[in-house]
């Protein structure tokens, strides 16, 4: 095998990343499962640390299949946020974000602070920062999972479209917990007094600039649009925008994601703009985009990690899910969201990874948090590895309990 990797370059891994991919997504739906799940089993039985058909260098060179598909994948979920859907299900959003959102944080920051403290026997203040940080990357939820499973299932109703624009604003809300809990952490270790001016700044810069250009780039797609003789053509422009926006956000240093999304969220609400783009999309790319996302996602979950600290593991997913369940459910209450949001919206929020191995990994390399950055990371990492393999079952278990699946 290694032979052939080498010979064949990396034309030939991709290959075998579409190919079984593709052979793994039919086996779980053999099994009644969505097909991201076989996508994910694929990826982890590829990777560096088991079967090794993908290998370390093809991994370190894969920003361009990661960034691409989080641009397309982000650009979808936003643009299913037209304002006729949500309008209705505003209040419910807005609310039910808030709550499960900063009540994971809270949930998590306690329990892993308790944790840390009983044994690992490090300072109170790094422990105290290093919950904070925890606490905060368990506000962000995966949707990429979701929309695989609400796309696959042909999925309608209450409950998708709140878990859609709920999964859309975590990503904004989960930005603004790890500025502020980076910021509160540094200060803990390094001495220095927090400045809640500059905490205010960075993230008004990094929300407010990041959908700024996305309207602006949809805005641009929108007019181009309008010369795209077929519909095909509007793939080679969405692509092109997405990638585009993707590139600009990054130098300007705003949030890449907000910004695809909120490409999305212009496209959707410019008239009848979605409607050029939607099916080109559909048939031509998404499979492709979610096929090669999740295999290669998954490549990077190494499983030695996950067995290594699987203790701490467990505590983080159990209090960020009971974070979420009771942050959905009084957000719910209060809003006065359909009882079936209430009862599975949790369930299909339990998706998580994409964002927050980034956001640890930024965390690690800061010098503050060398010495326990690695303990951060390798929860992460672990976690990730249980939420992208429970996530896609866990979301079409809660769309099917609501009775939003229209097949299989």
């Amino acid at each position: 095998m290694e032979f052939l990797l080498e010979r064949g370059g990396v034309l030939f891994e991709f290959s075998l990343i579409l190919l079984i991919g593709y052979l793994f997504g039919n086996l779980a739906n053999f099994f009644k499962l969505p097909r991201v799940s076989g996508y994910i089993l694929a990826g982890i039985a590829m990777s560096p640390s088991l079967l090794g058909i993908i290998d370390r260098n093809f991994l370190e060179s894969a920003d361009i299949v990661t960034h691409a598909s989080l641009s397309i994948i982000t650009f979808l979920i936003g643009a299913s946020l037209s304002w006729k859907k949500v309008r209705q299900f505003g209040k419910s959003i807005a609310l039910i974000t808030l709550g499960e959102a900063e009540l994971a944080y809270l949930f998590v920051t306690i329990t892993m602070a308790l944790y840390l403290y009983f044994t690992q026997g490090e300072s109170i203040s790094l422990v105290v920062a290093l919950a904070l940080l925890f606490g905060s990357l368990a506000s962000p939820t995966d949707p990429t999972a979701t929309l695989a499973v609400i796309h696959e299932y042909r999925s309608k109703g209450p409950l998708t479209t709140t878990v859609l624009g709920v999964a859309a604003l975590d990503d904004a809300t989960g930005i603004v917990n790890f500025v502020l809990g980076f910021s509160i952490a540094i200060a803990l270790t390094s001495g220095a007094s927090l400045s809640l001016g500059s905490v205010v700044q960075e993230i008004s810069f990094q929300i407010l600039g990041a959908v700024l250009l996305g309207l602006l780039m949809g805005l641009v797609m929108f007019f181009l649009g309008r010369f795209a003789k077929e519909r095909k053509e509007a793939v080679t422009l969405t692509v092109g925008m997405l990638l585009l926006t993707f590139s600009i956000a990054r130098v300007l240093g705003v949030d890449e994601l907000l910004s695809t999304m909120s490409v999305g969220i212009a496209i959707a609400n410019l008239g009848n703009a979605w409607e050029e783009f939607e099916k080109p999309l559909e048939n031509y790319i998404e499979d492709l985009i979610f096929t090669a996302f999740f295999v290669v996602g998954s490549a990077f979950l190494d499983l030695k990690v996950l067995l290594s600290f699987f203790p701490v593991v467990l505590i983080y997913i159990a209090s960020r899910f009971a974070g979420k369940f009771v942050g959905v459910y009084l957000g719910g209450h209060i809003s006065g969201a359909p009882e079936k949001v209430k009862k599975y919206l949790a369930f299909a929020l339990f998706p998580q990874g994409g964002i927050v191995i980034g956001l640890a990994l930024l965390a690690y390399q800061n010098t503050n948090f060398k010495e326990v950055g690695s303990i951060l990371v390798n929860v992460v990492i672990g976690a990730t590895v249980i939420h992208e393999l429970l996530g896609p079952i866990s979301s079409k278990l809660a769309l099917t309990k609501a009775g939003e699946v229209s097949r299989g």
